[in-house]
């Protein structure tokens, strides 16, 4: 018999005694092994998942921006929902003087709030974002600006009496929010008085884009300074951050030079800062990590260090019939990989249905989008872990099994 084969055999052998002491012989000793693994990897894998959707970037560029030109005390915060903090002003003239110079493909002021929306008798809180409309800009926030006129109307040249359009770009999850369709009628909540203000149009219903990071949340486009005259921020021209389009590396100084008091940010720095805001993530993905090791390690060291203890004359009666102690060594590594990664697979199971279901119950009670991801490697996460954890308790098995030498004499 070649030595694969043996190896196979003993493989084989103890995948069946693992069969029978789930189901005969030891269904409690089992049962209580499995779910020990599968509720520390289920703990683990949700706080991981948690921790992924903490970090999840929700900036509001477009794929093509290359630059973010924010306030200097407001930082990458300012990407998100900046409501009340320190904004950019006559934001209007200078990006059209970015967009004079050659290496700037196309910059626009960005302006951020969250609105209180209405159609009807329904009502909902979107976050509102407002942009200058332009054929070589792609998407904002997400979500494409193709729909809107090109340029920002409403501003002539900062009288901000030109043409009012009331064109905005629902996403779907607003527009399904408030019940509307492309064509149909909006207006703003306490929008600030004036002859049209607060007024608007869906010309557009869009999916928006999931490397936004803004999927899932109610979103809406609009012309720049249409969002100003609602907000109050068309005094000083204000806004909270300009995307710049550039291929060109090392505008970083200029950009600041032409904003004093601000920080012009890359796009790999955005990411350097984004890593290490997900600090507390990671801490909480490694605590979980650790966790899930220590409390599945005992769980299994402890229920199959009895079933060994009280299996030893069937240890015995194999070794007086020929099994070497390598090949018995086989038989428990084995038993205990079995169990773990059962366990293992379990514990995804449960992983993923706990955080389909704080998704959906964060979402309608606090939260506007997912707090988890359950990525797919976490599949592999979970198995890979729950594998360790059976490879950690097998020297504690093995050193179990030697006790049972004295049985073997007895049995001679």
């Amino acid at each position: 018999m070649s030595s694969i084969t043996r190896w196979f055999g003993l493989v084989g052998v103890a995948l069946r005694r693992t069969a029978t002491k789930a189901t005969r012989t030891a269904p409690r000793q089992t049962a209580v092994s499995v779910l020990g693994v599968a509720i520390a990897v289920a703990l683990m894998l949700v706080v991981t998942a948690t921790g992924l959707g903490l970090v999840q970037g929700t900036t509001v560029r477009g794929d093509a921006v290359d630059y973010w030109v924010v306030p200097e005390s407001g930082g990458a915060s300012t990407m998100v929902v900046s409501t009340e903090s320190v904004q950019l002003g006559d934001v209007h003239s200078k990006s059209a003087a970015l967009n004079e110079d050659g290496r700037v493909e196309y910059a626009t002021p960005v302006q951020i709030s969250v609105l209180e929306v209405e159609s009807g008798p329904n009502s909902e809180y979107v976050l509102g974002v407002g942009v200058v409309g332009s054929p070589k800009l792609d998407r904002v926030a997400g979500l494409p600006t193709a729909a809107l006129s090109e340029g920002d109307p409403y501003y002539a040249n900062g009288s901000y009496d030109g043409e009012w359009t009331g064109e905005t770009v629902l996403s779907n999850g607003a527009a399904q929010r408030l019940g509307v369709n492309r064509t149909d009628d909006l207006s703003v909540s306490g929008a600030i008085s004036g002859s049209q203000r607060g007024d608007l149009r869906v010309t557009a219903v869009e999916n928006v884009a999931v490397e936004s990071g803004l999927s899932g949340m109610p979103v809406m486009l609009v012309h720049l300074s249409e969002l100003q005259a609602i907000t109050g921020a068309e005094s000083g021209d204000q806004a909270d951050q300009i995307l710049v389009q550039s291929n060109a590396g090392g505008l970083e100084s200029d950009l600041e030079d032409r904003f004093p008091g601000a920080n012009a940010v890359t796009r790999s720095g955005f990411a350097a800062q984004s890593s290490t805001d997900s600090d507390l993530p990671l801490a909480m993905g490694l605590a979980a990590l650790l966790i899930a090791i220590v409390v599945g390690t005992l769980f299994v060291a402890t229920t199959q260090g009895l079933q060994v203890e009280a299996d030893s004359e069937q240890l015995a009666t194999l070794t007086a019939i020929g099994f070497s102690r390598r090949a018995r060594a086989v038989l428990l590594v084995v038993q205990a990989l079995a169990l773990t990664l059962v366990g293992g697979v379990l514990g995804i199971v449960l992983a993923y249905v706990t955080t389909a279901v704080t998704n959906y119950a964060a979402t309608r009670a606090i939260a506007p989008v997912p707090i988890a991801n359950f990525h797919p490697l976490l599949v592999v996460y979970g198995l890979g872990v729950s594998a360790f954890i059976g490879i950690l308790v097998a020297p504690y098995l093995l050193a179990m099994e030697r006790r049972t030498e004295g049985v073997v004499e007895v049995i001679r």
